[in-house]
């Protein structure tokens, strides 16, 4: 068997005419390096077959994000919201950017925020001032509308996207496992005695995560009997309001609402139905995991913290562009027991009594 030789930076910079340095930076693709130079270096390291050595890579990772000026290096968030803070309106995308911000730190780098609708901003401006300031990796935020679009050029960036909402460019992404947490909250509910379970979302949230949430409250309703079935009111924003709901609620009487909307607890209230003690309520995106909500509560934090690390690795093995297999992360959910639906002993033992009386009464 022939032995293989490591082909060194060394011979690479030799073959290309430059100094050590410009070779590592031009493979690095750091702004400082001119383009033709660049062009120069890869050449020659394509006909060298260079490749990087991981054991070096890691080693001078660490000792670049080691060093008292680590804070220097910056990741961008891209936001494109119509307002500069209008990202912050969703608490997930505050427990992204949280969770975000503290692995760059872990990592030795800092977490900064780019909109990109200031005045006269463009793509290629603003890939040009990211360029230019040696950002070369990038996260970007939650747009406000599903299916959306961003043109940066990309070829000059590591990018990792959060959550589905951006379908074009084709990033990795990280994002909460929904059609999980759906299926998680749904079978926990049925552990609990509770049969008929109504789902009531706005469309547009629904879009946002690719129809996982309809998707597995679906699969459970085809697993039932249909008299146990309650239909979806999954509506048009538009359509989204006070009096539809609990016409839909009065019509089809579901014993737990499985929602997104923190409204619904309002328009019970006025409706004089009780929570939980008369229909519970579970929130897919709980604010917070304190118990205040019962539900799934995202992870968010965790999800920020994935994206980061994937987003880093990328830089060390030097991957930019469009990647031409984009890699989901799924970060799973975690069930909250909370105050908008009565435990199993509190819920399903009355519901067994009432069961039983029913069932007399018919014999009588």
């Amino acid at each position: 068997m022939s032995e293989f030789r490591q082909v060194t930076l060394k011979e690479v910079a030799a073959k290309a005419g430059v100094s050590l340095m410009t070779a590592s930076r031009a493979l690095r693709n750091q702004a400082n390096v001119r383009n033709k130079t660049r062009q120069k270096v890869e050449r020659a390291a394509a006909e060298l077959n260079y490749r990087p050595n991981p054991l070096i890579s890691a080693l001078m990772s660490y000792r670049r994000s080691s060093k008292v000026i680590r804070d220097t290096v910056t990741i961008g968030m891209i936001t494109n919201f119509p307002s500069r803070n209008g990202w912050r309106s969703a608490r997930i995308n505050q427990a992204f950017y949280e969770g975000a911000g503290e692995a760059c730190k872990r990592h030795g780098y800092k977490l900064d925020e780019f909109w990109l609708r200031e005045p006269d901003m463009t793509g290629r401006r603003l890939s040009s001032i990211l360029y230019s300031r040696n950002i070369s990796a990038l996260l970007i935020a939650p747009l406000p509308v599903a299916l959306g679009h961003m043109r940066l050029e990309w070829e000059k960036f590591s990018s990792m996207a959060l959550g589905y909402s951006l379908a074009w460019p084709r990033l990795h992404r990280a994002v909460n496992h929904q059609f999980r947490s759906i299926r998680t909250a749904l079978r926990r509910l049925r552990k609990m005695g509770y049969e008929r379970i109504g789902l009531a979302l706005k469309a547009s949230i629904d879009e946002r995560v690719e129809h996982h949430y309809t998707g597995g409250f679906l699969v459970d309703q085809h697993r039932v009997s249909s008299s146990r079935r309650v239909p979806l009111h999954v509506v048009p924003d538009k359509d989204w309001n006070e009096k539809a709901f609990i016409a839909w609620f009065k019509k089809h009487k579901p014993e737990v609402i499985v929602t997104h909307h923190e409204s619904v607890l309002e328009w019970l209230a006025r409706s004089g139905t009780k929570v939980p003690e008369e229909t519970g309520v579970i929130h897919l995106n709980c604010p917070e995991a304190t118990g205040k909500w019962s539900g799934i509560f995202q992870n968010g934090p965790s999800v920020g913290m994935a994206a980061v690390d994937f987003l880093v690795a990328m830089l060390h093995r030097n991957e930019r562009g469009i990647p031409a297999l984009p890699h989901t992360i799924l970060v799973e959910g975690t069930w909250v027991e909370g105050k908008t639906l009565l435990p199993k002993t509190a819920y399903a033992k009355p519901r067994r009594n009432a069961t039983a009386r029913r069932e007399v009464h018919k014999r009588r």
